[in-house]
C-alpha cells in the first residue's frame, strides 16, 4: 500500500470501536500517524497539543458533552485552516446544513462521510490530500512566524507573486478570462496563500498598497498578454478594507493606464458577505469605479445576507456563485436547486454569471446546463504562475471543445 506522505489525520468519535476501526482503515491505506478523541473537548486538547498541524480532521456530528457542530464553531473561532471530513449517521439534510454551516465559518470541508465507512470511501477522501496544492500553513501559527515588519518588506521587494486561475466560457469553450490571486513567495516555506498573510495585512492597515501592488502586476502582466495576441480580461480581488477612500477610483485608474492596458480588461472582485460596512460610502466608490470602465464583480455570492437587495442597489456587471453553490450539485438536489435559483437571478439582472469552485465533470456540465456564461475551478485548472499559465493555455485551446 502507498503511504500518504506525512498524513497527520485527527479522527473524533465518541464510538471506541468505530474509533478503532477507522483508524486501522486508514493505517491500512498508508496514513503514517493516527490521532484520536472521543469527543470535542478531547479533540480540542489534542489540536492544542501538536507541534506540526493536522493534515486532515475526521469529525463525527453526534457526540456526548461538546458535539461536533460546537467543536467546529470553536476550532474555526482558532482559524483551523486544515481539511475536515464530516462523519456521521445522521439524516443526511442535516448533515448538509452542517456541511454548509461550517463552510460559512471559514473551514475547509472537503467531503463526508457516511456510516458504515467503507475503505473505498476514506480512499477518495485520501485521494483529495494528494491533490496539486500550494504549501501552506495554519493562520494561528502564521501570526506566531510573521511580524508586521517581515510582511512590509516582502511588500517591498516584490515577493508578493501573482497566479493565474483561468475562467472559461461556456458557450465558446474558451479562455476568455482569468482571476489574479496573490502569493507569497517566502524563503523558507515555500508559497504561501493568501488567508495566511491578508488578515494581517488588514490588521496593519497594509492591504491598499498590497491591492495597488497586485493591480499594477496584473495589469503589466495582461500588458504582454493583449501584445501577445490573447484576448483576456483579468479580475482582481478588493478587500472592503480598501473601500475606505473617495479617491480610490483615481488610484486604480492610474495604475491601470501607467500599464497602457484598456481599463475594460480589468475587472475588480468584491466579496459580498463585507459589503455592508458604510453602505453609501461604498455605493459612491463602486458607482466611480463603475464610471472609469473598471467591471465590478460581486464574488461569493449567497454567502452574505442580503443578496437580492445588494444587487439592487450596487453596479455589479458580473456574478460569481460560491462554491458552496456548487461543490457536489450535480448529486445534491438542494445544492442544485441553489445554484439553478443563483444563475437565474444574475441572469434577470443582466449580470455574466461565473460558476467558481468546480471540481468534477458532473458539476461542470450542471453548472453549463442551468446556463451560466463562465466556468471556474481545479476541473478547468488551478491557479498557475504566468509562464505556465501560457504553457497550460496553449495544450488547452488545442483540445478546448472537449468539454
Amino acid at each position: 500500500m502507498n503511504k500518504v506522505k506525512q498524513t497527520r489525520v485527527l479522527v473524533l468519535d465518541d464510538d471506541k470501536f468505530m474509533l478503532e476501526f477507522v483508524s486501522h482503515l486508514l493505517r491500512e491505506l498508508g496514513v503514517n500517524e493516527v490521532l484520536v478523541a472521543e469527543d470535542g473537548k478531547a479533540g480540542l486538547f489534542v489540536l492544542s497539543a501538536q507541534v506540526a498541524a493536522v493534515d486532515l480532521l475526521i469529525c463525527d456530528i453526534e457526540m456526548p458533552g461538546m458535539d461536533g457542530i460546537e467543536f467546529l464553531r470553536n476550532i474555526a473561532d482558532q482559524n483551523y485552516r486544515g481539511r475536515i471530513v464530516l462523519f456521521s449517521g445522521i439524516n443526511p439534510d442535516l448533515l448538509k446544513a452542517t456541511e454548509r454551516l461550517a463552510t460559512a465559518r471559514g473551514l475547509n470541508i472537503i467531503g463526508t462521510l457516511a456510516k458504515p465507512v467503507t475503505v473505498g470511501s476514506l480512499a477518495a477522501i485520501l485521494e483529495q490530500l494528494s491533490s496539486p496544492a500550494l504549501k501552506s500553513i495554519d493562520s494561528s501559527r502564521m501570526r506566531q512566524i510573521f511580524d508586521v515588519e517581515e510582511i512590509k518588506q516582502a511588500l517591498i521587494a516584490g515577493h508578493i507573486d501573482l497566479f493565474y486561475q483561468p475562467k472559461v466560457s461556456v458557450s465558446s469553450g474558451h479562455v476568455t478570462s482569468v482571476e489574479c490571486l496573490a502569493r507569497w513567495c517566502h524563503a523558507e516555506y515555500g508559497y504561501v496563500s493568501p488567508d495566511s498573510f491578508i488578515p494581517v495585512i488588514e490588521q496593519c492597515g497594509l492591504i491598499n498598497e498590497l491591492t495597488r501592488n497586485v493591480l499594477t502586476k496584473a495589469a503589466q502582466q495582461l500588458d504582454v498578454w493583449l501584445q501577445q495576441g490573447l484576448d483576456l480580461k483579468v479580475s482582481v480581488n478588493v478587500s472592503m478594507e480598501n473601500l475606505d477612500r473617495f479617491n480610490l477610483p483615481e488610484v486604480y485608474e492610474k495604475a491601470v493606464r501607467d500599464c497602457n492596458v484598456p481599463i475594460d480588461r480589468m475587472i475588480l472582485e468584491i466579496t459580498e458577505s463585507k459589503l455592508g460596512k458604510d453602505f453609501a460610502q461604498t455605493l459612491d466608490i463602486l458607482t466611480r469605479i463603475r464610471l472609469k470602465g473598471f467591471g465590478l464583480a460581486i464574488d461569493d455570492f449567497g454567502t452574505g445576507y442580503s443578496s437580492m437587495e445588494t444587487l439592487k442597489h450596487m453596479p455589479f456587471t458580473e456574478l460569481k456563485v460560491d462554491r458552496i453553490f456548487a461543490h457536489g450539485a450535480a448529486a445534491d438536489p438542494a445544492t442544485r436547486a441553489m445554484l439553478e435559483s443563483s444563475i437565474k437571478l444574475g441572469r434577470v439582472f443582466g449580470l455574466n454569471v461565473v460558476v467558481e469552485g468546480i471540481e468534477i465533470k458532473a458539476d461542470y456540465e450542471l453548472a453549463a446546463a442551468l446556463g451560466c456564461d463562465e466556468i471556474q475551478g481545479y476541473f478547468i485548472a488551478k491557479p498557475m504562475p504566468p509562464d505556465e499559465f501560457i504553457k497550460w493555455l496553449s495544450e488547452y485551446e488545442k483540445i478546448n471543445h472537449k468539454y
